[in-house]
Protein backbone atom coordinates (compact mmCIF):
# COMPACT_ATOMS: atom_id res chain seq x y z
CA UNK A 1 0.00 0.00 0.00
CA UNK A 2 1.56 3.64 -0.94
CA UNK A 3 1.82 6.14 1.74
CA UNK A 4 2.14 9.96 1.75
CA UNK A 5 4.75 11.90 3.13
CA UNK A 6 3.42 14.55 5.34
CA UNK A 7 5.36 17.25 5.03
CA UNK A 8 4.62 17.61 1.14
CA UNK A 9 1.99 15.00 0.44
CA UNK A 10 4.92 12.90 -2.17
CA UNK A 11 4.21 9.39 -2.20
CA UNK A 12 6.84 7.42 -0.26
CA UNK A 13 7.65 3.81 0.77
CA UNK A 14 6.67 2.55 3.70
CA UNK A 15 9.49 2.23 6.40
CA UNK A 16 11.12 5.42 4.43
CA UNK A 17 13.86 7.32 6.86
CA UNK A 18 13.52 10.22 4.08
CA UNK A 19 11.11 11.36 1.31
CA UNK A 20 12.86 11.94 -1.84
CA UNK A 21 10.96 15.08 -2.97
CA UNK A 22 10.95 17.35 -0.22
CA UNK A 23 13.74 15.58 1.56
CA UNK A 24 13.07 15.70 5.28
CA UNK A 25 12.99 12.41 8.05
CA UNK A 26 10.33 10.57 8.21
CA UNK A 27 10.79 9.50 11.91
CA UNK A 28 7.45 7.68 13.46
CA UNK A 29 5.64 9.82 11.42
CA UNK A 30 2.47 9.79 10.70
CA UNK A 31 2.08 9.33 7.31
CA UNK A 32 -1.15 9.59 4.67
CA UNK A 33 -1.71 6.07 3.81
CA UNK A 34 -3.58 6.10 0.20
CA UNK A 35 -6.84 3.53 1.01
CA UNK A 36 -8.04 1.79 -2.10
CA UNK A 37 -11.65 2.05 -0.42
CA UNK A 38 -10.95 5.81 -0.95
CA UNK A 39 -11.16 5.86 2.45
CA UNK A 40 -8.57 7.93 3.91
CA UNK A 41 -6.86 7.13 7.11
CA UNK A 42 -3.71 8.32 8.75
CA UNK A 43 -1.35 5.10 9.19
CA UNK A 44 1.21 5.41 11.67
CA UNK A 45 4.67 4.07 10.26
CA UNK A 46 7.32 2.78 12.83
CA UNK A 47 9.91 4.87 12.73
CA UNK A 48 13.93 4.66 14.02
CA UNK A 49 13.51 6.95 16.68
CA UNK A 50 10.29 6.75 18.99
CA UNK A 51 7.86 3.76 19.84
CA UNK A 52 5.42 3.57 17.41
CA UNK A 53 2.20 5.14 17.85
CA UNK A 54 -0.89 3.86 17.04
CA UNK A 55 -1.84 2.32 13.98
CA UNK A 56 -4.13 4.73 12.94
CA UNK A 57 -6.61 7.72 13.85
CA UNK A 58 -8.73 9.20 11.95
CA UNK A 59 -7.49 11.60 8.81
CA UNK A 60 -9.14 14.99 10.43
CA UNK A 61 -6.44 14.32 13.30
CA UNK A 62 -3.50 14.62 10.42
CA UNK A 63 -2.19 18.24 12.10
CA UNK A 64 -2.36 17.12 15.53
CA UNK A 65 -0.23 13.67 14.67
CA UNK A 66 2.28 15.63 12.77
CA UNK A 67 2.48 18.28 15.86
CA UNK A 68 3.26 15.45 18.03
CA UNK A 69 6.19 14.15 15.83
CA UNK A 70 7.71 17.28 14.77
CA UNK A 71 10.25 16.82 17.60
CA UNK A 72 13.17 14.58 17.02
CA UNK A 73 15.15 12.96 20.14
CA UNK A 74 18.60 14.82 20.58
CA UNK A 75 21.58 12.96 19.13
CA UNK A 76 24.00 12.00 21.85
CA UNK A 77 27.42 14.70 21.75
CA UNK A 78 29.58 13.90 18.63
CA UNK A 79 32.47 13.10 21.26
CA UNK A 80 30.88 9.96 22.76
CA UNK A 81 30.55 8.73 19.50
CA UNK A 82 34.76 7.33 19.43
CA UNK A 83 34.07 3.68 19.62
CA UNK A 84 30.61 3.36 19.21
CA UNK A 85 29.76 1.02 16.08
CA UNK A 86 26.91 2.89 13.84
CA UNK A 87 24.19 0.54 12.72
CA UNK A 88 25.97 -2.31 13.11
CA UNK A 89 28.20 -1.16 9.86
CA UNK A 90 30.98 1.82 10.75
CA UNK A 91 33.04 1.62 13.75
CA UNK A 92 34.37 5.15 14.79
CA UNK A 93 37.42 5.83 15.68
CA UNK A 94 39.52 9.32 16.06
CA UNK A 95 37.98 12.40 15.25
CA UNK A 96 40.09 14.38 12.19
CA UNK A 97 37.91 17.53 11.56
CA UNK A 98 35.16 19.54 12.75
CA UNK A 99 33.12 22.54 11.76
CA UNK A 100 30.01 23.98 11.97
CA UNK A 101 28.21 21.76 9.75
CA UNK A 102 29.82 18.52 11.22
CA UNK A 103 32.42 16.48 11.82
CA UNK A 104 34.66 13.58 10.58
CA UNK A 105 36.08 10.97 11.98
CA UNK A 106 38.13 7.97 11.17
CA UNK A 107 35.81 4.59 10.76
CA UNK A 108 36.21 1.33 9.77
CA UNK A 109 33.77 -0.47 7.65
CA UNK A 110 32.92 -3.42 9.83
CA UNK A 111 32.22 -6.20 6.80
CA UNK A 112 34.93 -5.83 5.03
CA UNK A 113 37.87 -3.86 7.48
CA UNK A 114 37.90 -1.03 4.95
CA UNK A 115 38.77 2.49 6.19
CA UNK A 116 36.74 5.27 5.84
CA UNK A 117 35.76 8.80 6.59
CA UNK A 118 32.50 9.26 8.65
CA UNK A 119 30.95 12.76 8.27
CA UNK A 120 28.55 13.40 10.80
CA UNK A 121 25.88 16.08 11.72
CA UNK A 122 26.17 18.01 14.03
CA UNK A 123 23.30 17.25 16.68
CA UNK A 124 22.30 20.70 17.28
CA UNK A 125 21.40 20.32 13.00
CA UNK A 126 19.33 17.17 13.45
CA UNK A 127 16.42 19.24 14.10
CA UNK A 128 16.84 22.02 11.11
CA UNK A 129 15.26 20.65 8.10
CA UNK A 130 16.61 22.01 5.67
CA UNK A 131 20.58 21.20 6.91
CA UNK A 132 19.16 17.69 6.79
CA UNK A 133 18.00 18.34 3.29
CA UNK A 134 20.98 19.46 2.50
CA UNK A 135 23.15 16.31 3.98
CA UNK A 136 20.73 14.52 1.78
CA UNK A 137 21.56 16.21 -1.40
CA UNK A 138 25.42 15.79 -1.03
CA UNK A 139 25.04 11.87 -0.35
CA UNK A 140 22.80 11.85 -3.29
CA UNK A 141 24.73 14.29 -5.49
CA UNK A 142 28.02 12.45 -4.76
CA UNK A 143 26.61 8.93 -5.30
CA UNK A 144 26.19 9.76 -9.07
CA UNK A 145 30.00 10.66 -9.88
CA UNK A 146 32.74 8.33 -9.66
CA UNK A 147 35.60 10.21 -11.71
CA UNK A 148 38.85 9.65 -9.96
CA UNK A 149 39.31 12.99 -9.10
CA UNK A 150 36.23 13.38 -6.83
CA UNK A 151 35.62 11.69 -2.97
CA UNK A 152 33.50 8.62 -3.31
CA UNK A 153 30.99 8.71 -1.17
CA UNK A 154 29.98 5.04 -0.03
CA UNK A 155 26.63 4.90 2.24
CA UNK A 156 24.77 7.39 3.66
CA UNK A 157 21.67 6.26 6.35
CA UNK A 158 20.55 7.34 9.89
CA UNK A 159 21.00 5.82 13.23
CA UNK A 160 18.01 4.81 15.67
CA UNK A 161 18.81 7.44 18.18
CA UNK A 162 19.28 10.35 15.40
CA UNK A 163 22.49 10.42 14.48
CA UNK A 164 22.67 11.18 10.59
CA UNK A 165 26.26 10.16 8.72
CA UNK A 166 27.48 9.57 5.69
CA UNK A 167 30.68 7.05 4.82
CA UNK A 168 33.16 8.12 2.47
CA UNK A 169 36.49 7.95 0.81
CA UNK A 170 39.30 8.53 3.29
CA UNK A 171 42.28 10.63 2.00
CA UNK A 172 45.45 10.92 3.62
CA UNK A 173 47.45 14.19 2.32
CA UNK A 174 46.42 18.26 3.16
CA UNK A 175 43.51 20.00 1.48
CA UNK A 176 45.28 22.86 -0.93
CA UNK A 177 44.67 25.54 1.89
CA UNK A 178 47.22 24.02 3.49
CA UNK A 179 49.98 23.68 0.86
CA UNK A 180 48.87 27.10 0.03
CA UNK A 181 49.84 28.19 3.55
CA UNK A 182 52.99 26.19 3.94
CA UNK A 183 54.39 26.64 0.82
CA UNK A 184 53.02 29.98 -0.90
CA UNK A 185 53.16 30.36 -4.73
CA UNK A 186 52.85 26.66 -6.39
CA UNK A 187 54.46 26.21 -10.02
CA UNK A 188 53.02 26.84 -12.88
CA UNK A 189 53.15 23.19 -13.86
CA UNK A 190 52.02 22.20 -10.87
CA UNK A 191 49.26 25.01 -10.94
CA UNK A 192 48.09 23.70 -14.12
CA UNK A 193 47.90 20.06 -13.21
CA UNK A 194 45.97 20.87 -10.24
CA UNK A 195 43.82 23.15 -12.25
CA UNK A 196 43.25 20.00 -14.83
CA UNK A 197 42.65 17.47 -11.92
CA UNK A 198 39.83 19.75 -10.61
CA UNK A 199 38.31 20.73 -14.08
CA UNK A 200 37.85 17.11 -14.78
CA UNK A 201 35.79 16.30 -11.28
CA UNK A 202 33.92 19.22 -12.49
CA UNK A 203 33.51 18.24 -15.95
CA UNK A 204 31.35 14.47 -14.70
CA UNK A 205 29.29 16.74 -11.88
CA UNK A 206 28.36 19.53 -14.73
CA UNK A 207 27.75 15.90 -16.89
CA UNK A 208 25.52 14.89 -14.16
CA UNK A 209 23.63 18.69 -13.86
CA UNK A 210 25.53 19.46 -10.44
CA UNK A 211 27.35 22.59 -9.38
CA UNK A 212 29.24 22.39 -6.82
CA UNK A 213 28.95 26.11 -6.30
CA UNK A 214 31.01 26.44 -3.02
CA UNK A 215 34.93 25.75 -4.87
CA UNK A 216 37.88 26.82 -2.33
CA UNK A 217 41.23 26.02 -1.33
CA UNK A 218 39.53 24.20 1.52
CA UNK A 219 37.07 21.89 -0.97
CA UNK A 220 40.41 20.66 -2.89
CA UNK A 221 42.81 17.87 -1.27
CA UNK A 222 45.56 16.87 -2.56
CA UNK A 223 47.05 13.33 -1.96
CA UNK A 224 51.01 12.00 -3.18
CA UNK A 225 50.57 9.24 -5.40
CA UNK A 226 53.99 8.07 -7.33
CA UNK A 227 55.65 11.56 -6.17
CA UNK A 228 53.03 13.75 -7.85
CA UNK A 229 49.78 15.40 -6.87
CA UNK A 230 46.57 13.69 -7.16
CA UNK A 231 43.71 16.00 -6.67
CA UNK A 232 40.21 15.30 -4.58
CA UNK A 233 37.33 17.50 -5.23
CA UNK A 234 35.45 17.28 -1.68
CA UNK A 235 32.12 18.85 0.07
CA UNK A 236 28.76 19.00 -2.42
CA UNK A 237 26.75 19.92 0.48
CA UNK A 238 25.53 22.65 -1.12
CA UNK A 239 25.77 21.49 -4.80
CA UNK A 240 22.67 22.79 -6.32
CA UNK A 241 21.33 19.79 -9.14
CA UNK A 242 19.90 21.43 -12.09
CA UNK A 243 18.34 18.22 -14.57
CA UNK A 244 15.02 18.90 -12.62
CA UNK A 245 14.88 21.49 -10.59
CA UNK A 246 11.15 21.37 -10.75
CA UNK A 247 10.98 18.05 -8.74
CA UNK A 248 14.10 19.17 -6.59
CA UNK A 249 13.44 21.16 -2.94
CA UNK A 250 14.25 24.60 -2.70
CA UNK A 251 16.88 24.71 0.10
CA UNK A 252 17.25 28.49 -0.56
CA UNK A 253 14.87 31.80 -0.64
CA UNK A 254 14.87 33.37 -3.92
CA UNK A 255 18.11 35.65 -4.54
CA UNK A 256 19.50 34.16 -1.69
CA UNK A 257 23.97 32.99 -2.06
CA UNK A 258 25.60 30.12 -0.27
CA UNK A 259 29.47 30.05 -0.52
CA UNK A 260 32.40 31.53 -0.10
CA UNK A 261 32.38 35.56 -0.87
CA UNK A 262 36.22 35.08 -2.25
CA UNK A 263 35.25 32.73 -4.44
CA UNK A 264 31.82 33.50 -6.25
CA UNK A 265 31.08 34.79 -9.32
CA UNK A 266 28.95 37.58 -10.20
CA UNK A 267 25.82 35.73 -11.49
CA UNK A 268 25.91 34.18 -8.20
CA UNK A 269 26.15 37.05 -5.64
CA UNK A 270 23.00 38.39 -7.62
CA UNK A 271 21.00 34.89 -7.09
CA UNK A 272 20.73 34.18 -10.75
CA UNK A 273 20.55 30.63 -11.67
CA UNK A 274 23.76 28.58 -11.95
CA UNK A 275 25.28 26.36 -14.13
CA UNK A 276 28.52 25.03 -14.64
CA UNK A 277 30.54 28.12 -15.59
CA UNK A 278 29.61 29.43 -12.10
CA UNK A 279 32.46 26.86 -11.09
CA UNK A 280 34.80 27.71 -13.40
CA UNK A 281 35.21 31.36 -12.12
CA UNK A 282 35.71 30.17 -8.89
CA UNK A 283 38.48 28.05 -9.95
CA UNK A 284 39.79 30.74 -11.69
CA UNK A 285 39.81 32.48 -8.49
CA UNK A 286 41.70 29.79 -6.54
CA UNK A 287 44.55 29.44 -9.82
CA UNK A 288 45.40 33.60 -8.82
CA UNK A 289 45.83 32.48 -5.66
CA UNK A 290 47.70 29.20 -6.17
CA UNK A 291 50.31 31.45 -8.63
CA UNK A 292 50.52 34.54 -6.81
CA UNK A 293 49.74 33.60 -3.09
CA UNK A 294 47.10 36.39 -3.19
CA UNK A 295 43.56 36.60 -4.53
CA UNK A 296 43.33 39.54 -7.41
CA UNK A 297 41.49 42.24 -4.91
CA UNK A 298 44.37 42.73 -2.77
CA UNK A 299 43.54 46.77 -2.07
CA UNK A 300 39.91 45.22 -0.95
CA UNK A 301 39.43 46.79 2.88
CA UNK A 302 35.67 45.16 3.43
CA UNK A 303 32.95 42.36 1.47
CA UNK A 304 31.48 45.18 -0.38
CA UNK A 305 35.08 45.70 -1.98
CA UNK A 306 35.34 42.08 -2.64
CA UNK A 307 31.70 42.46 -3.99
CA UNK A 308 32.52 45.23 -6.50
CA UNK A 309 35.36 43.45 -7.76
CA UNK A 310 33.86 40.52 -8.50
CA UNK A 311 30.84 42.42 -10.04
CA UNK A 312 32.46 45.21 -12.19
CA UNK A 313 36.48 45.59 -11.98
CA UNK A 314 38.43 43.79 -14.77
CA UNK A 315 40.47 40.73 -13.64
CA UNK A 316 44.50 41.93 -13.68
CA UNK A 317 46.87 39.02 -15.41
CA UNK A 318 48.13 37.08 -12.72
CA UNK A 319 51.52 37.85 -14.18
CA UNK A 320 50.80 41.82 -13.05
CA UNK A 321 50.13 40.54 -9.32
CA UNK A 322 53.74 38.61 -9.10
CA UNK A 323 56.68 39.35 -11.46
CA UNK A 324 58.76 36.79 -10.20
CA UNK A 325 56.43 33.96 -10.95
CA UNK A 326 57.18 34.24 -14.27
CA UNK A 327 53.90 33.45 -15.68
CA UNK A 328 53.67 32.98 -19.13
CA UNK A 329 51.03 34.82 -21.25
CA UNK A 330 49.31 31.23 -22.07
CA UNK A 331 48.67 30.78 -18.42
CA UNK A 332 47.30 34.36 -18.28
CA UNK A 333 45.15 34.04 -20.62
CA UNK A 334 43.35 30.86 -19.22
CA UNK A 335 43.01 32.15 -16.30
CA UNK A 336 41.49 35.66 -17.44
CA UNK A 337 38.75 33.98 -19.37
CA UNK A 338 37.99 31.46 -16.30
CA UNK A 339 36.86 34.80 -14.68
CA UNK A 340 35.49 36.77 -16.98
CA UNK A 341 32.43 38.65 -15.70
CA UNK A 342 30.19 37.36 -18.55
CA UNK A 343 29.98 33.86 -18.36
CA UNK A 344 28.98 33.42 -21.82
CA UNK A 345 33.03 34.95 -22.21
CA UNK A 346 34.41 31.85 -20.09
CA UNK A 347 35.16 28.43 -21.29
CA UNK A 348 31.81 26.74 -22.44
CA UNK A 349 32.71 24.03 -20.09
CA UNK A 350 35.29 22.29 -18.23
CA UNK A 351 36.00 20.05 -21.45
CA UNK A 352 36.92 23.41 -22.93
CA UNK A 353 39.07 24.31 -19.98
CA UNK A 354 41.07 21.29 -19.94
CA UNK A 355 41.73 21.52 -23.71
CA UNK A 356 43.06 24.74 -23.18
CA UNK A 357 45.27 23.56 -20.24
CA UNK A 358 46.50 20.97 -22.07
CA UNK A 359 47.57 23.03 -24.69
CA UNK A 360 49.41 25.72 -22.23
CA UNK A 361 51.34 22.66 -21.13
CA UNK A 362 51.92 21.76 -24.68
CA UNK A 363 53.47 24.85 -24.91
CA UNK A 364 54.90 24.70 -21.65
CA UNK A 365 56.62 21.51 -21.65
CA UNK A 366 60.72 22.01 -21.79
CA UNK A 367 61.60 18.79 -19.92
CA UNK A 368 64.35 16.87 -21.22
CA UNK A 369 62.45 14.12 -22.99
CA UNK A 370 60.92 16.29 -24.70
CA UNK A 371 64.03 18.35 -26.01
CA UNK A 372 65.30 14.58 -26.59
CA UNK A 373 62.02 13.79 -28.48
CA UNK A 374 63.00 16.92 -31.05
CA UNK A 375 66.35 16.05 -31.07
CA UNK A 376 65.66 11.95 -32.25
CA UNK A 377 62.95 13.52 -34.77
CA UNK A 378 65.05 15.70 -35.91
CA UNK A 379 68.02 13.58 -36.96
CA UNK A 380 65.86 10.87 -38.78
CA UNK A 381 63.83 13.40 -40.49
CA UNK A 382 67.43 14.83 -41.58
CA UNK A 383 68.79 11.00 -41.91
CA UNK A 384 65.12 10.05 -44.69
CA UNK A 385 66.54 13.56 -46.22
CA UNK A 386 69.69 12.42 -46.92
CA UNK A 387 68.81 8.87 -48.09
CA UNK A 388 66.30 10.21 -50.27
CA UNK A 389 68.49 12.79 -51.27
CA UNK A 390 71.21 9.73 -52.64
CA UNK A 391 68.92 7.89 -54.38
CA UNK A 392 67.59 10.75 -56.30
CA UNK A 393 71.39 10.98 -57.15
CA UNK A 394 71.92 7.64 -58.01
CA UNK A 395 68.92 7.22 -60.66
CA UNK A 396 69.75 10.49 -62.47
Amino acid sequence: MPFRCPHCEEEIDEGARFCGACGRPISATAIRSVNPSSAETIRVSPGPWKAPAPAAVEASSLAAARARTAVRPAAQPLENLIGRTLNHRYLVEDKIGEGGFGAVFRGKQIATGREVALKILHPHNVSDQTIVARFRREAEACSKLRDPHTVTTYDFDETPDGILYLAMELLRGQSLHHVQKAQGPLGVARVLAILDQVAASLAEAHANGIVHRDMKPENVFIETRDGEDHVKVLDFGIAKVITDESSAPALTAVGQTLGTLEFMSPEQLRGQKLDGRSDLYALGMMAYEMLTGALPFTSAKSPIDIINFHMRQAPPSPSSLNPKAAIPPVVDAVIVKMVAKDRDKRFADAAALREEIARAQRVLDTSPDRFEAYRLAAVIGATIALVAGLLFLLHH
